[in-house]
């Protein structure tokens, strides 16, 4: 019994001081990231923002204020919302909020359209076909984008000579909850842009993609991609398997911001959705999954054999997890570093990892916007 517990409390340590040793890998990679790129553009291409909207009466308002501000050409400009059979007043909203602007358009959908896809990959089908832009940039009808939002995506391609490319959510937080969210997007996407770095993209999130309709007619678009609920990593594989260039930057240009969800269930249906769709990943990304699943049990497993040395990685893990938001917040240019949060952060990963591995395995539908896939 003796030699179990020797063996077991040195395998704790090694997996918790490899982690360690990542997570170093990953503050020197956060720290390099290039963030300097021209944003500015000579000529302006023309543009079709598309946005899937689903029962979104709390928040198109905001996201239609939004991108009425963007500082791009009105008469390069078109806003495609598409309504997909909401229940509440979000047509109305919409309808009201567009009365003499021409720059936007309403498509409401009958639910007949596409019937090969669902959810919101049906929805951008339908956007896409009425879409007259040479590029698109889609987000969602839940989130607020900056003013130079359209400019600096557009320039990311143009500039770079790429078909696609991907800016930074972030959330919009005044709780203690959505503050964890906000940290947890924040270091999720500064995964995503340090796997970008070395042309080692994991995928580009929905809700603020930018693609040439080259590209995205290249592939078939929506219309022809087998369905997937996570529709954005579906367009970016088949972008990226076409030989397409795809880019993406930490830039507060290209930065978005969403609503944090109220509920640690609404938090749980959307991993679950991210989870799902994650199979489809690289091999590598599920080894880096791997990794950072065994540190949340090998821990809590050293916390029971040697309590002090348990205390002292996790310390030293929350210190290095610090400096890698205070870097993040720097290339975004975020002022706040929410520290109770962020050092506080591994105890509300150890409640949401069990939580979420337990409602992956539990026998329900994933959902978006009050539909079961």
């Amino acid at each position: 019994m003796q030699n179990f517990i020797t063996i077991l409390t040195f395998v704790a340590i090694g997996i918790c001081i490899f982690y360690i040793f990542i997570q170093i890998a990953y503050l020197f990679v956060l720290n390099k990231l290039k963030t300097e790129v021209n944003l500015n553009l000579s000529e302006f291409p023309s543009v079709s923002i598309l946005v899937a909207a689903r029962n979104e009466a709390e928040n198109i308002l905001d996201c239609l204020n939004a991108l009425d501000q963007l500082e791009y050409p009105e008469e390069k400009l078109e806003i495609l919302i598409g309504n997909d059979q909401s229940t509440d007043y979000t047509q109305m909203l919409v309808e009201n909020f567009i009365k003499g602007k021409s720059k936007f358009r309403l498509i409401n959908l009958s639910g007949k359209e596409h019937p090969q896809t669902k959810g919101k990959a049906r929805v951008l089908a339908t956007l896409s076909e009425a879409a007259k832009g040479e590029y698109f940039l889609i987000t969602d009808a839940d989130i607020r984008v900056n003013p130079r939002w359209a400019i600096a995506m557009i320039a990311t391609m143009v500039n770079g000579h790429a078909d696609m490319c991907g800016g930074t959510t972030n959330i919009d937080a005044n709780t203690n909850f959505g503050k964890y969210q906000k940290i947890d997007w924040l270091y999720f996407m500064g995964i995503i842009h340090s796997m970008a770095s070395f042309g080692k993209n994991l995928t580009v999130v929905g809700n603020n993609t930018g693609i040439s309709s080259k590209a995205y007619k290249a592939v078939g678009g929506y219309a022809k991609l087998p369905f997937s609920i996570t529709e954005d990593y579906a367009l970016y594989k088949a972008v990226s398997d076409k030989g397409f260039k795809v880019l993406q930057y930490p830039n507060p240009e290209t930065m978005v911001f969403s609503k944090p969800l109220p509920t640690i269930k609404g938090v749980l249906k959307q991993r679950k959705r991210w989870l799902t769709g994650g199979m489809e990943l690289p091999f590598y990304y599920h080894v880096m999954m791997f990794i950072f699943g065994a540190w949340y049990i090998a821990l809590p497993v050293l916390f029971f054999l040697n309590w002090q040395l348990a205390l002292a990685l996790m310390l030293i893990k929350d210190f290095i997890q610090l400096f890698q938001i205070i870097i993040i917040n720097s290339h975004l240019k975020i002022k706040e570093e929410n520290f109770v949060q962020v050092m506080t952060y591994d105890l509300y990963l150890f409640l949401m990892i069990p939580l979420t591995s337990f409602y992956f395995l539990m026998p329900v539908s994933n959902t978006w916007k009050g539909r079961k896939y």
